[in-house]
């Protein structure tokens, strides 16, 4: 039995309120004491590997909970949602008649469906196939998505707030999933460090 700790990144910097999407927005300040907070819980679990998304503050993160002592390997399929309003600035967004889904048809970008089957591809091949404690640090839809997955509930609305959504996660927040023999036996309740 081992655990897969699936773990949103720390807070960073955005003064200009945009929407980062995959752009490289470094960890605040309060987002890198906070990750050292999160290497000094992780340090007593055992963690054999992370794996992260390549996105900048989930690199960062994942290093500072490494602390140049453990493993950690990046892949395409759990970098933060592909959406044609990356980089989009606005006071409020949600006023401004933003959302994060809108204008899929048009300008392109991923359902969360999509976004589910990559994450749930990532999950099937690569994290039920370890045996040791691991990490997965990626971003706030895809690991809802994941979660979603993993306890086989139906994905919410693509318009949903986000504290109504099961599986969400604050940043710096985690879900410790217990695993045995290739099967989930235990999805614990968020854990805030």
């Amino acid at each position: 039995m081992h655990s897969i700790y699936l773990l949103r990144h720390c807070a960073y910097d955005n003064p200009r309120n945009i929407l980062p999407g995959r752009l490289p927005v470094p960890l605040s300040e309060s987002g890198k004491l906070h990750a050292q907070r999160l290497q000094e819980f992780f340090a007593t679990k055992n963690i054999s590997h992370i794996y992260s998304s390549a996105v900048l503050r989930c690199q960062q993160t994942s290093e500072i909970i490494a602390n140049d002592t453990v493993p950690i390997s990046n892949d395409q399929r759990i970098l933060e949602t592909l959406s044609a309003y990356q980089g989009y600035w606005g006071e409020n967004q949600h006023a401004d008649g933003y959302h994060f889904f809108s204008h899929i048809d048009e300008l392109g970008g991923e359902t969360l469906a999509m976004l589910q089957k990559r994450m749930a591809e990532f999950w099937d091949e690569v994290i039920l196939s370890t045996t040791e404690n691991t990490i997965l640090c990626s971003h706030g839809d895809p690991l809802q998505v994941l979660y979603s997955y993993i306890q086989n509930i139906p994905l919410v609305d693509d318009n949903a707030p986000e504290d109504t959504i099961p599986g969400w996660l604050e940043k710096g927040e985690f879900f410790e999933v217990v695993v045995e023999n290739g099967e989930v036996t235990a999805v614990k309740e968020k854990v805030a460090v």
